[in-house]
């Protein structure tokens, strides 16, 4: 499989330098609205080469954000819902977005790193070249979602929803899956044998079988 690239490093927005957003951000749509009143990556519909360096993002609702070049390290995102738009060369590394709500957006090359990221909605959404690594993502609802190239490494995915996933590719290894939903939608996925394990529960309540 194909793998992201580590970090927004390489092909920089018009070779700038990437802008630092600290502090807390109490509504993302207000914020987006007014600019940000530092001069930095907050304006408008696109945040461009930007680092939220301990940013904390609690609520607003935007439709169509686009994110390029971005890097969250040990940021929270809460509250926040997103409706369209996407991002690409996007890490994001510790930290919490816990909740967060993003419906009908694409990615590109997205990584995940030690992030808390439980009852994370990203529904109808398409992700292309994305990587997971050592993240909580238990309830992750991913109905109707499009995985190409896509890996999870040691995450946690207890209660996840992949009904109506379209798998193109997908890896998980050294996950956990008790309690998930619709895990017919990860036809064509590998796994390995001890994802599989935590699998047997769900596939067998799938399957309306009793296991005693």
């Amino acid at each position: 499989m194909d793998q992201p690239s580590r970090g927004t490093g390489g092909r920089r927005s018009e070779g700038r330098q990437p802008r630092v957003v600290r502090g807390t951000v109490e509504n993302l749509s207000a914020a987006l609205a007014a600019g940000d009143p530092d001069g930095g990556g907050l304006a408008g519909a696109t945040i461009d080469s930007t680092v939220l360096a301990g940013t904390r993002v609690l609520g607003g609702e935007v439709a169509g954000l686009r994110l390029r070049d971005v890097l969250v390290d040990q940021g929270v995102l809460a509250g926040v819902v997103i409706d369209g738009g996407g991002g690409t060369r996007i890490q994001i590394r510790g930290g919490r977005v816990s909740g967060t709500v993003w419906i009908r957006g694409e990615f590109h090359d997205l990584v995940l790193e030690q992030v808390r990221a439980d009852g994370v909605t990203l529904r109808s959404c398409r992700l292309h070249r994305a990587r997971f690594t050592g993240c909580d993502l238990s309830g992750l609802d991913l109905t109707g979602t499009r995985l190409d190239h896509v890996r999870f490494e040691d995450c946690n995915l207890d209660g996840a929803v992949f009904t109506e996933v379209t798998i193109t590719a997908a890896a998980f290894h050294r996950c956990r899956f008790d309690g998930a939903v619709g895990v017919d939608g990860l036809a064509g996925a590998e796994v390995d044998a001890d994802s599989v394990m935590t699998l047997v529960g769900p596939m067998a309540a799938a399957l309306a079988i009793s296991v005693v």
